[in-house]
């Protein structure tokens, strides 16, 4: 691993610092209670319902979600992540279970009841086979009438808002540039990132790294999910059961397992 991703890891929860966690979770639990059709107890503990995220980074989303009653398992191909991850299970006496894995070819050893893949996760997958991959493992893994929700960039949020701009984030000890560049003919966001982090003794150090993220659209994720046997239940708003709109910069979306397979 990088020492630039080692350092993402690091500051991960402080660039995040915006996104509500506790709002996330009430959000995706109310989905789960409004949508889901499992019709027996879930495969956890004592009848708890076990939730899997995918790319779970530090692990603030999976541990907020066990506050609703789930058993928690959390995937990422990220050690330094998953590393604060184990970190904040340890220091909150949590049993959730963090596995490092490419989560576009991930394994488990049996069946979960909510599947979560949050934070434009799924856009950094710029394959169209490996999301289409990411659907045909949770239809094998997701018990009957269990969820899939994900939320995705729009196209707005790809093509303007980052579209060709350099966008600059100061932090008390993390300065981050992102130059941005989007390109119609493939749907592709690249970003070219540079942050200066200072370090203990009060040095700045610099470090780079290459995000690259694709926009997917509706047509293409509904046939995703139809073809690997999830059903298409519901788009909305960002952490609103409304529709999204034209200024919408994230979508919610909404896959159930069959009730009978």
């Amino acid at each position: 691993m990088s020492d630039g991703y080692e350092l993402l890891a690091s500051h991960y929860d402080e660039l995040q610092h915006a996104v509500d966690y506790p709002g996330w979770a009430d959000f995706v639990f109310l989905l789960d209670q409004r949508y889901h059709q499992r019709t027996r107890s879930g495969d956890g503990r004592e009848g708890r319902p076990i939730l899997l995220d995918l790319g779970c980074g530090t692990g603030t989303f999976a541990l907020q979600m066990e506050q609703h009653g789930y058993d928690v398992i959390g995937i990422d191909d990220s050690a330094a992540m998953l590393q604060a991850a184990r970190e904040k299970a340890q220091d909150s006496g949590s049993s959730a279970l963090f596995l490092q894995q490419d989560f576009s070819r991930f394994e488990l050893y049996g069946t979960v009841d909510l599947a979560t893949c949050l934070l434009d996760t799924l856009n950094h997958l710029i394959q169209p086979e490996a999301v289409r991959r990411v659907f045909r493992l949770l239809a094998n893994y997701l018990n009957p009438g269990a969820l899939f929700v994900a939320d995705v960039g729009t196209r707005r949020h790809f093509a303007q808002t980052r579209g060709n701009r350099t966008i600059i984030q100061d932090y008390e000890n993390l300065t981050l540039v992102w130059q941005n560049h989007f390109r119609p003919q493939s749907q592709i966001s690249r970003a070219s990132l540079t942050w200066f982090a200072r370090a203990d003794d009060g040095r700045y150090e610099r470090f780079d790294e290459e995000v690259a993220e694709r926009y997917y659209d509706h047509t293409f994720l509904q046939k995703a999910a139809q073809s690997a046997g999830l059903e298409f239940i519901a788009r909305t708003g960002e952490l609103t059961l409304a529709p999204t709109s034209g200024s919408s910069e994230r979508q919610f979306y909404i896959f159930r397992q069959r009730s009978t397979r």
